[in-house]
């Protein structure tokens, strides 16, 4: 009987100890893909900075059942301190070699958890971050399972979800309101103008603004960011 207890609250501290390092912005994505597992699980906030320049990044989660899913590579950028992430136009050749470094690291480095690996659009190497970040919220409506549950799946030690990309045409761009920017008028404006945004707060006064289609999107999201954040009225 001692053995078994000792080896029950070894288990127990191995899962307490794993925290989700994830960027404060974007922490509540995580609180709310645990609730909705009905799962606990301990953050570890973190302030992260993405590159300016537009750079591919590949998420890989690694669990401690051995398993290991990949993200397909999304387009980021930044556009007046926004992250802009979407579907990439690379070619084939270079994401299918991409998708394989990523998958050979990963499965080397011993971590459990979220890993983005950044890259150039020529297939350099930027960095690898273990933190989740801006460039990862376009999986909550675009991937068939979130970055963000995925990573509390990880810590849990549950089987991960599947990665793939729901749709080929979004773009999802972050928004930070200032505080003293009513939130209510802008929504509805917003909505009767484009019934298919989605606009989804993280705090009071920040969160993302995505959509999807055969249009110019860029366009169409950064009106409505400029929009909420009092930058145009109209």
């Amino acid at each position: 009987g001692q053995h078994r207890r000792r080896d029950s609250i070894l288990r127990y501290l191995h899962i307490m100890s794993h925290r989700i390092k994830v960027e404060m912005e974007v922490a509540a994505f995580i609180s709310r893909a645990a609730e909705s597992l009905g799962l606990e699980v301990h953050l570890d906030p973190q302030t992260t900075s993405i590159p300016s320049d537009e750079h591919l990044a590949i998420v890989a989660i690694n669990s401690a059942r051995t398993q290991l899913a990949t993200y397909p590579a999304i387009s980021v950028a930044k556009f007046h301190n926004r992250v802009v992430a979407k579907p990439t136009q690379s070619n084939e050749e270079l994401l299918k070699k991409l998708q394989i470094v990523v998958n050979e690291r990963a499965k080397s480095s011993n971590q459990t958890g979220v890993a983005t690996y950044r890259f150039t659009l020529s297939g350099e190497f930027i960095e690898v971050s273990d933190v989740i970040s801006f460039d990862s919220i376009w999986s909550i409506e675009y991937a068939q399972t979130s970055v963000f549950e995925n990573a509390v799946r990880s810590a849990n030690q549950l089987p991960l979800g599947k990665t793939e990309l729901l749709t080929q045409k979004f773009l999802v761009m972050n928004f930070d309101v200032p505080r003293n920017l009513d939130m209510t008028e802008p929504f509805r404006h917003l909505f009767a103008h484009e019934p298919g945004y989605r606009i989804v707060k993280a705090t009071s006064h920040t969160g993302y603004v995505a959509l999807q289609g055969d249009r110019d999107l860029f366009e169409e999201v950064s009106h409505a960011i400029d929009y909420l954040e009092g930058v145009i009225n109209e």
